[in-house]
Parts: structure tokens; C-alpha cells; sequence
């Protein structure tokens, strides 16, 4: 990094430190942790706890019933959610959900947030399923939390460094270069290192951490390569079969490394396994916008 991009990259994590209004993590989360930590958990109390909030309940069931989650039944109340998949896998999903919505963006004409929250539980669902399928069963709610919340850094961006994001959005769409060089030359870093700034402050484990950081090179991680590497394909499938895509990502380059690291062993292999997920991804993007 040359001396120019270096104060660009200084004065924006000047700006992100001196941010005082980051929200906190989400009162729900810190309920439903408390919650399952106690002797006395049962389905209907967890149900109750979290059903207190109407609109995470709705998207807990839209969640669970998307074709990329992996269920072989609809779920159609709080309570089956709960009894088929598990207290920790619920409290995993609160947790994503929770944050995802922590922070608020309004939606303007260069930002559409149900466009953001489709695609963001696209790649979480995917990130799980995808695990699931190539056999990694033991990360599958971590490869959700991640996928839902590695574009964190695009709401940030948003929220706190506006005039930064219209010029980088401006020039994206001007054809100047793509959405993802245009942070590098503005800010002197990307929605990835915003994302982890974000995280950090939250106390999120280094795994999520990593994921948000590297969702886009996973290959240049040196921990959670598999996670950061599942999160990364299930990110770039949105743009290769152009469902959920969104304009930040356009032009995301594959990171080839992960056919080794998720034994694909061939380009032939992972573009077959991404061309049977067209019709899963299309059906996930119409249950979500019910």
C-alpha cells in the first residue's frame, strides 16, 4: 500500500473509531443466551421469549422454510422451528437476524433495504446448505451467521461514511471501475475491513471476524479457510446464476483457490455444483419476498 492509500485508509478508521453511535448488540440475543443457559428451558418458553418480537418471528419461519435451509418439512409455528432444529440452532438464527437488523438504513434510491436483507439471507441460507452438502455438518449454523452477516460493512458504509458511499457508488455505476475498487481508491479499504471493524466492537467471534474480512479472497486467510471459503461461494453463486445479486458484488472474481480447499477438484466439478443450485436459490428469493 503506497502512502496515498495509506492516510486514505487512516482517515477512515479515524472516522469508524470516532463513530458514537454504533448500536449495541441487540437486548433479544442477550435474553435468548440467558435463556438457554438456565436448567429450565423448554420449547414453549423459548417460543414465548423470542414471539414477543412479531417481526423476528416471521423471519425465523420465512428462514427455516427457504428451499436452501435444508428442511425436508414446512415449518409453520415458533415452536416446531424450535423442535426441529434445535435451541442452538434458533439462538444462532436469532443472533443473525438480530444483528442483521441492528444496524437500520433507510432505503433510498442508491440502497434498497429489502433487496440487502434478501440477499444477505440468501448467502446465509446457502452458506448452510452448502456445508451441509460437502459434508462440513459441524459448521453449518456458523456458515448461516457469517453468510447472513458478511456484507455488514455495506450497511456501515451507508449509515456512517454516506457521501463516501454515493461517490463510490456514483463512479461504480458511471463504469469507472468496479464497486469494490472504487472503496479501495476512496476509502483505502473495503466493505471487508468496515465489516470486521464492526464485528470487533461487537465482540464476535474470531471465526465471524474472519468471514466478514475475507469473504471475497478466503484463500488468503489463515484460519476458518473452509467457513470464509463456503461464505465467499455462496456470495459469488448470487452474481454466477443472477439471483439475489446486488450491485456491490458485480464483477466479484471468483477466488479459484477454494476448489482445492473445498475439494472440488476441478472448475468442471464447481460449476456443475453451482448450476444444480439455480432452481434452490430462485425458489429461496420467492419464499423470502412473500
Amino acid at each position: 500500500m503506497d502512502q496515498k492509500d495509506l492516510i486514505k485508509k487512516e482517515k477512515t478508521e479515524s472516522v469508524l473509531s470516532g463513530i458514537k453511535n454504533i448500536p449495541m448488540i441487540p437486548k433479544v440475543m442477550f435474553e435468548v443466551t440467558k435463556f438457554l443457559q438456565t436448567s429450565e428451558v423448554t420449547t414453549s418458553g423459548l417460543a414465548k421469549l423470542i414471539g414477543k418480537d412479531q417481526g423476528l418471528t416471521t423471519k425465523i419461519l420465512s428462514i427455516a422454510n427457504s428451499p436452501l435451509f435444508g428442511l425436508q418439512r414446512k415449518v409453520t409455528s415458533l415452536e416446531f422451528a424450535i423442535i426441529v432444529l434445535g435451541f442452538k440452532e434458533i439462538a444462532d438464527i436469532v443472533t443473525a437476524i438480530s444483528l442483521a437488523n441492528t444496524i437500520q438504513v433507510a432505503s433510498d434510491k442508491d440502497f434498497d433495504q429489502t433487496e440487502f436483507w434478501i440477499h444477505s439471507m440468501v448467502v446465509g441460507s446457502a452458506a448452510k446448505g452448502i456445508s451441509q452438502n460437502l459434508g462440513y455438518l459441524d459448521i453449518g449454523s456458523d456458515a448461516f451467521v457469517a453468510g447472513t452477516l458478511h456484507e455488514l460493512g455495506i450497511q456501515l458504509l451507508h449509515k456512517f461514511l454516506h457521501p463516501q458511499f454515493l461517490s463510490i457508488y456514483q463512479n461504480a455505476k458511471n463504469g469507472t471501475s468496479s464497486f469494490f475498487s472504487q472503496e479501495k481508491e476512496i476509502l483505502g479499504l473495503t466493505h471487508q475491513e468496515i465489516g470486521k471493524f464492526l464485528a470487533e466492537k461487537w465482540n464476535l467471534p474470531v471465526l465471524l471476524c474472519d468471514a466478514l474480512l475475507f469473504h471475497h479472497t478466503p484463500s488468503k486467510t489463515n484460519e476458518n479457510k473452509i467457513l470464509t471459503s463456503i461464505v465467499h461461494l455462496a456470495d459469488y453463486m448470487t452474481q454466477k446464476l443472477n439471483v439475489a445479486s446486488v450491485y456491490w458484488d458485480q464483477g466479484i472474481e471468483l477466488d479459484m483457490e477454494i476448489i482445492d480447499i473445498l475439494h472440488f477438484n476441478s472448475v468442471e466439478n464447481l460449476d456443475k455444483f453451482i448450476n444444480d443450485y439455480k432452481d434452490l436459490f430462485t425458489e429461496a428469493v420467492f419464499s423470502l419476498r412473500l
